[in-house]
């Protein structure tokens, strides 16, 4: 089956894994007495392992190569961090995962879908993508992270090293596309060319969107500065 925007599958699964991110972030509001990071500890391997299951299932029943099954896309990398942040709660895991969590909102608006043979799949990917915007909401609130210049900083060097990562990658294996560095990742900026051009108004767009994340951390700062 073909996949496309703001279908009746889309519109589903979008309120599901909403649902369920609600359900999961309420766990501590509803059970008191809960330990916070024994309950975040559980988090993190829950996601992990459904990261496991996303990957196992699109090698069976999407019959993708292996090659694209390995993280490739900046959200396989999100959700490994995610995971870990829950697990170790850093605050430099806490910074990766909310800098680049605009990959996986844009994600869960405009999946990158092309078919699925069921609509499993796409519960899957997007449940997978909701919970890495989950985590940086549970991190902020249960666990009193905040977003940091620092972490900003960090966390561009994290993604340009995913790039460089994809680089090789892509050299390695010349059928895969990671990171979307050898194809436009969208047909409306196919225009762009040649594609060396592309690459570098991709990789300054995504670190233009971890600075639009960096300006409420900004606003919060002068509020507290003026109180």
């Amino acid at each position: 089956m073909t996949f496309s925007y703001f279908s009746p599958i889309h519109i589903e699964t979008f309120v599901v894994s909403t649902l369920i991110c609600i359900f999961l972030f309420y766990i501590p509001k509803i059970f008191k007495n809960i330990d916070i990071k024994k309950y975040s500890t559980f988090l993190g391997y829950f996601l992990l392992i459904f990261k496991i299951i996303d990957s196992i299932y699109r090698l069976i029943y999407q019959n993708e190569p292996i090659t694209n099954v390995t993280p490739v896309h900046l959200c396989n990398f999100a959700a490994i961090f995610a995971g870990l942040y829950l697990i170790f709660r850093t605050k430099f895991l806490y910074n990766v995962v909310y800098y680049l969590t605009f990959g996986p909102v844009l994600a869960l608006i405009l999946p990158g879908i092309i078919y699925y043979h069921d609509n499993y799949y796409v519960y899957i990917f997007m449940i997978m993508h909701a919970l890495i915007v989950f985590t940086a909401f549970f991190g902020y609130t249960y666990l009193h992270e905040k977003p940091s210049k620092k972490g900003l900083i960090q966390s561009v060097i994290t993604l340009l090293a995913i790039f460089l990562y994809a680089f090789i990658y892509n050299h390695i294996f010349k059928g895969i596309n990671a990171m979307f560095l050898k194809s436009h990742i969208i047909s409306q900026v196919s225009f762009i060319k040649p594609i060396w051009i592309y690459d570098i108004v991709l990789i300054l767009t995504m670190i233009f969107l971890q600075f639009l994340l960096y300006l409420p951390t900004v606003k919060e700062s002068n509020k507290k500065i003026k109180k």
